[in-house]
């Protein structure tokens, strides 16, 4: 099963507790051993070969330049990692900024065109509302002008029927002249104002 990536910092750690944790304690026992080795040959009545002295000597000297190194390493870096990590924190900083820039201008352009379409509706419902008003004003006047037409057809059709009807009072005088002809033996010779019997 492959291990989990560490972040740069648990590297630091792993490397720092390697390093530092494992092999420190094994250099610090070996510098006590070799501690308590001089103090050993330096003891009265046990000598100490001097080559063998010098090789302790020599091999302290190496692994406290060995430590040495390899704190000053570990400091480098760990440095490092931090610049390293300031660095990724800058450029997120820098992405943020950008997404955030980015998504207030998306905003302010989503504000602009609704603004943009609410005039454009407003302007297409104000031409409707004007064509619908010229439309029924224009439907209104047909209508008006159908009925100044029906009403004139109308009324000369009522006319005409006047014109046609005969007057009851002139008709019940008719009858009355034609009954009073009836009964005489002579009937009166009309005038010209009697008009016709019919």
């Amino acid at each position: 099963m492959p291990e989990t990536p560490l972040n740069p910092s648990q590297q630091v750690e792993r490397i720092r507790e390697i390093l530092v944790g494992r092999q420190m304690h094994h250099v610090e026992d070996r510098l006590r051993r070799l501690e308590e080795g001089g103090e050993l040959s330096s003891s009265p009545g046990i000598r100490a070969d001097p080559d063998a002295v010098g090789r302790l000597q020599q091999s302290q000297n190496t692994l406290i330049q060995h430590t040495t190194e390899l704190r000053k390493q570990l400091v480098e870096e760990a440095e490092l990692r931090n610049r390293q990590i300031a660095h990724l924190a800058e450029h997120l900083n820098t992405a943020t900024r950008k997404i955030e820039s980015a998504s207030s201008g998306l905003a302010e352009k989503d504000r602009h065109l609704e603004a943009q379409l609410s005039e454009h509706l407003e302007h297409i419902s104000s031409a409707m509302a004007a064509r619908i008003d010229a439309r029924v004003r224009e439907i209104l006047q047909h209508l008006q002008s159908e009925l100044v037409q029906w009403k004139s057809q109308v009324d000369r059709d009522m006319q005409g029927m006047r014109d046609q009807m005969v007057d009851r009072r002139e008709l019940r005088r008719r009858f009355a002249r034609l009954a009073s002809a009836a009964m005489e033996d002579e009937p009166a010779m009309p005038t010209e104002n009697d008009g016709y019997l019919l």
